[in-house]
């Protein structure tokens, strides 16, 4: 179904690379060039010093691994920019800046193909690799996603792929050159195309909408329990319902769900402060200990020690990606942590222009994992017959 697909992107230094604050990960990620660009100037100045000689000169501020020894080795080159700092999908509803720099990460796979700049228009939907040990999940993204993002590798399979212009001689531009200019294409293929029309007599499918049926499908209680183990061993492979409209107009809502999680509509949950008054932004900021629920049945979250938030409704915790809820991934990420190796510090409350604003962010989380129950659970059968195995197109 689709042309091109790819791991998400692989850092091997998330420390450094990425950060809840911008200006913080400006800093690591200036630092990190600088000890970069130190370890290539001792190998240019003396010849006798090996990769590894050169790396342990220049380690206070970047964490080196056999491919970034190797970038070294081939002296290929870096210079800081700001520019290279964009959003990205670091953990299931879980956004952080992060510095792009090819030459300064693991491995990009096809990310640069996908997401080539940080306005780049695009959406891709992205799945467990093979070999999952969690329950399968699905999560459509619209920035550049991380390798961990669904289970500890995840496959992305986007809906639109770029190539960068050719110049009048042929020549192929960078893809990381603004100036150069991006061609397009169709991710999904002619052929899928052709086969949903025919199976369903209708000339009017588009691929936007085999995009969104697609992402429906996935979400399907019918289609995960009856291919559970298959979904674990294989990339998967999409049947054709009997019903294409109801898949994907669900996809299409659970798409605008996920997408815009930071920005829907929020759930009125009500906010408890332990003082009279409203919260001032001090009494919203998370610590370094986890936000954590008060009750058994997880209705009041304890932000901190002046804040709560109560009237969490149970069927907001019946939604599950990656082996958590996003109330759960929630809880797990905004918190202060520090790297145990390099001392760095990634704070969430720099993500918000007003600590305040992590109220609304949490009603907004709650709102889409209650939505998004609902429509996971008015999907039909995705099968014509209860034990029929599906004839469809694979991912």
């Amino acid at each position: 179904m689709f042309r091109l697909f790819s791991n998400g992107y692989k850092t091997s230094r998330d420390a450094y690379i990425y950060n809840f604050s911008w200006y913080a990960c400006a800093e690591h990620a200036r630092m990190m060039v600088d000890d970069y660009l130190g370890a290539l100037a001792v190998l240019e100045e003396h010849p006798e010093y090996t990769v590894d000689d050169a790396a342990n000169r220049h380690s206070s501020h970047v964490r080196w691994d056999r491919e970034l020894k190797n970038n070294l080795r081939r002296k290929r080159k870096v210079s800081y920019s700001g520019e290279r700092i964009r959003k990205s999908q670091y953990r299931p509803f879980v956004r952080q800046f992060c510095y792009v720099d090819y030459v300064l990460v693991n491995n990009k796979y096809q990310q640069d193909s996908i997401f080539p700049s940080p306005d780049i228009d695009n959406h891709a939907i992205c799945v467990p690799a093979t070999g999952s040990r969690r329950p399968f999940a699905a999560l459509m993204v619209d920035v550049m996603p991380d390798l961990h993002l669904v289970e500890d590798a995840c496959q992305c399979f986007p809906r639109y792929r770029f190539e960068p212009l050719r110049d009048a001689a042929g020549a192929q531009g960078d893809l990381l050159d603004p100036a150069a200019g991006l061609a397009r294409i169709d991710n999904i293929t002619d052929t899928a195309l052709r086969a949903f029309r025919v199976r369903y007599s209708d000339n009017t499918i588009t691929k936007d909408a085999i995009f969104d049926y697609v992402y429906g499908i996935l979400h399907a209680p019918a289609y995960r329990e009856r291919f559970a183990n298959d979904l674990a061993k294989e990339l998967p492979r999409i049947p054709l319902a009997p019903e294409f409209n109801a898949f994907a107009v669900a996809g299409s809502r659970l798409a605008r769900l996920h997408l815009d999680y930071e920005s829907g509509e929020e759930w009125p949950l009500e906010v408890v402060f332990a003082q009279p008054g409203e919260p001032a932004p001090e009494h919203c900021q998370v610590g370094e200990r986890a936000m954590r629920f008060a009750d058994d049945d997880r209705s009041v979250l304890i932000v901190n020690d002046h804040l709560r938030l109560a009237g969490i409704p149970a069927r907001a915790h019946d939604y599950q990606v990656n082996g958590r809820t996003p109330i759960e991934w929630f809880i797990d990420r905004y918190r202060i942590t520090r790297d145990r190796d390099s001392g760095i510090l990634n704070d969430p409350n720099g993500w918000f222009e007003n600590p305040c604003d992590l109220i609304a962010a949490f009603r907004r989380i709650v709102q889409v994992s209650v939505e998004t129950v609902a429509v996971v659970e008015s999907l039909p059968c995705p099968f014509s017959e209860p034990e029929a195995q599906p004839n469809g197109e694979r991912l």
